[in-house]
């Protein structure tokens, strides 16, 4: 599991500058009136996991930020990858949580006083004690 949580990681990282990048280089061409990357471009690094870099460049670059339309669109693309992250977080959290097989018999089967299966039958020769 960590290998792969080790290359997730890595990506987001590699993404996120890339699109820093972008954003930055975008910044660049528009001061120096040259030919600007696309907008279409711009919001897929975004989509692709770069949010956090393309909403850093923004901020600390001052760029595209009353360009109403595309924060609008960061803005939801932000917001839909953080109800995807909070998704996965609380199925890991619930498949952590929930029982194993074997705990989930033990604890029915402590609940309806029963004998898990499989487990030695013990009998009692002696009469039930009367009560007082």
């Amino acid at each position: 599991m960590l290998p792969t949580i080790l290359i997730v990681a890595i990506y987001l990282v590699g993404v996120n500058l890339v699109t820093y990048r972008a954003f930055a280089a975008d910044k660049q061409f528009a001061i120096n009136k040259t030919q600007r990357t696309p907008e279409k471009t711009l919001l897929l690094y975004a989509k692709s996991g770069g949010w956090i870099g393309a909403k850093t460049a923004q901020q600390k670059l001052r760029h595209k930020t009353y360009k109403q339309p595309f924060a609008d669109n960061l803005n939801t693309i932000g917001k839909i990858q953080a109800a995807c992250l909070m998704t996965v977080a609380c199925i890991f959290t619930a498949l952590i949580l929930a029982p194993t097989p074997d705990e989930a018999h033990a604890s029915l089967a402590a609940v309806a006083d029963i004998q898990p299966a499989g487990a030695p039958v013990h009998v009692s020769l002696r009469p039930p004690a009367a009560r007082p």
